[in-house]
Order: C-alpha cells, then structure tokens, then sequence
C-alpha cells in the first residue's frame, strides 16, 4: 500500500516548509511528491526537488478544479506504479480538498486500490487567517478536512491572535488536534504517528474556473536592480494574495516570497533560468494596471508579463 499525505493550507501558509522537513524525516523510504501551484510557474517544485523522489508538479489551477483535475488523475494512476511507500501531495494555497476521496474512489481500479489514505495537515497562516476565512470559502473546507492543523507564524502573531486562531479552528474541526508553530518547527513525526484519518463525507469543491482569482507571470531579461524590486514588490504587495519566484539582481540571485504585504527577499545560491515572478492577485485583474505602472517607476518598465 501507498500512504498518501495531503498538505493544505493559505498561500504562503508554510506548506513547503512543512514539505521540507516531511521528506528529509523519510529520506530513507521510497517516496512520491505532487506539487500543485496555482500559478502558471512552479515555484515551490524548485523548492523541494531533489534526487530520489519521484515527483510531478501541476500547475496552473487547483488539482481539485475541472480545471487541471485529469492531469491530477493521471498522476496519481502513473505513481501507483513506481513502488512508492509514501505519496506526499502539497495542494496549491486556494485548493478545496472535499472531494479528495470522490477522486481516489474514481481510479481505484486503475491503481489497482494501492493508496491508503492516511490523513491531511492544513497549515494556517496565524497572522492572516481570521481576516481571510470567510471570505475565501476554499480555507474554511481546508480547515474542516483536515486530520490535523498547525498554527504556523507564531512568532509573528500575539498571544490573543493565536488563542482566537485557535478557538475558531476548534470550533470547525473539534477533532483535530491543533499544534502551534514557528517555521513549521515541529516534530513531524509525531504529527503524523497521530493523524486521524477519520473519513469525512466526500462534497463537492467550491474551486471552479469561477472562483479561480487572476495570476500573472512576470519576466525580464537580465539583472534588475535590488532596490527597485523591493520598491515594486512594496507597490503592488497590497492588492496580493501572494507573491513569489526568482529573481536575478546585481547582488546575486534571490528568491522572492511575500504574503500580502510580508515581503521577505531570500538570497538563492542556486543558478536560475532568469527572472520569473508569480503574482497572485486579490483585486481581479486591476492588478495588471498596477504591475505596469510599479514596473515603469522602479525598474524603467523592465519587468513585464
């Protein structure tokens, strides 16, 4: 049997984070990853490849929406075949996982019933998360689904945010234990020995092509200067969900990751194939007039889609 571990959780919640630490605690078992980003660029695959891991990395959409559900279907038939153990799956940020078992129901005769659901982690921003819970249907379900919850950025949240956090968690999912973190730093080990796959009733997703917000790819050719990219992502940081990628600056490569307004610029040691930067908007498309004009006054319009 193949156990599948489901990873939910808001955009930039701390699911990769939690991906990380998941697969170095099983490094000597053979294991299976999906990625799945809701933009069109695969941020977080890049984060977490490595050799020895199988790994298929969807995006574009929620692998739970019509949108790109069969390419998840044919991954999960494909990985059933590799004589995996564990089959770990990071749901894009706005992923609805309700119908998490309608979906392995379907294929069982084409995976020959080797996947044994284990259970679902939802991490929860703790500084972001009241403000976004009714108005974002997809996290409510995260939260309702989910086999346990980790309140991460506990760090940056005070004591009266987290206890709120964590009444309203309760309130949703009376069963699943809630852990409190900063940087995903848990034992995961023991979070998974203590899952509760208690199976909920399978319902239908609220991730539809409707409901999917607008995301932009941005590109530029070349190094573009540090300070104007922190002065764009300062610009148009406000009417983001998320922001995250790469970025080639007269410094050296860095890595981009910013929640709404907490933007975070990380040095990257690695080589990257050039400047690319998704952008996951909460105002529609009017994001686009800002991407344009936050281009044209820090970086001389060099940034572009």
């Amino acid at each position: 049997m193949i156990r599948i571990y489901l990873l939910t959780g808001f955009l930039g919640a701390g699911k990769t984070t939690l991906l990380q630490s998941l697969l170095e605690s099983f490094k000597d078992h053979k294991i299976g990853v999906v990625v799945n980003e809701f933009g069109e660029v695969n941020v977080d695959a890049r984060l977490v490849k490595r050799d020895g891991i199988e790994m298929a990395e969807l995006s574009n959409g929620s692998v739970f929406c019509a949108c790109i559900k069969d390419k998840f279907v044919e991954s999960l038939i494909e990985m059933s075949a590799m004589g995996l153990e564990y089959l770990f799956i990071e749901a894009s940020g706005l992923a609805d996982p309700s119908n998490m078992g309608q979906i392995l129901d379907g294929i069982r005769h084409k995976t020959a019933d080797r996947y044994e659901p284990a259970g679902t982690i939802c991490v929860i921003d703790a500084l972001n998360f009241i403000d976004l819970v009714d108005l974002l249907p997809a996290l409510a379900r995260q939260v309702e689904y989910a086999s346990a919850v980790i309140v991460n950025k506990a760090d940056l949240a005070s004591g009266l945010q987290i206890a709120e956090v964590s009444d309203r968690i309760r309130g949703m999912n009376p069963g699943a234990p809630v852990y409190i973190t900063s940087y995903c730093r848990t034992d995961v080990l023991e979070i998974i020995e203590n899952l509760s796959n208690q199976a909920k009733e399978s319902a239908e997703t609220t991730n539809t092509y409707g409901s999917r917000p607008s995301a932009f790819v941005l590109k530029a050719a070349g190094q573009i200067p540090y300070a104007g990219l922190e002065s764009f992502l300062r610009h148009i940081a406000p009417g983001s969900y998320r922001i995250k990628g790469f970025a080639e600056t007269e410094i050296g490569n860095v890595e981009i990751s910013s929640v709404m307004s907490d933007i975070h610029l990380n040095k990257w040691p690695s080589e990257i194939a050039g400047t690319e930067i998704v952008v996951i908007s909460s105002i529609g498309i009017r994001m686009l007039s800002s991407i344009v004009a936050a281009s044209n006054a820090h970086l001389e319009g060099r940034l572009s889609l």
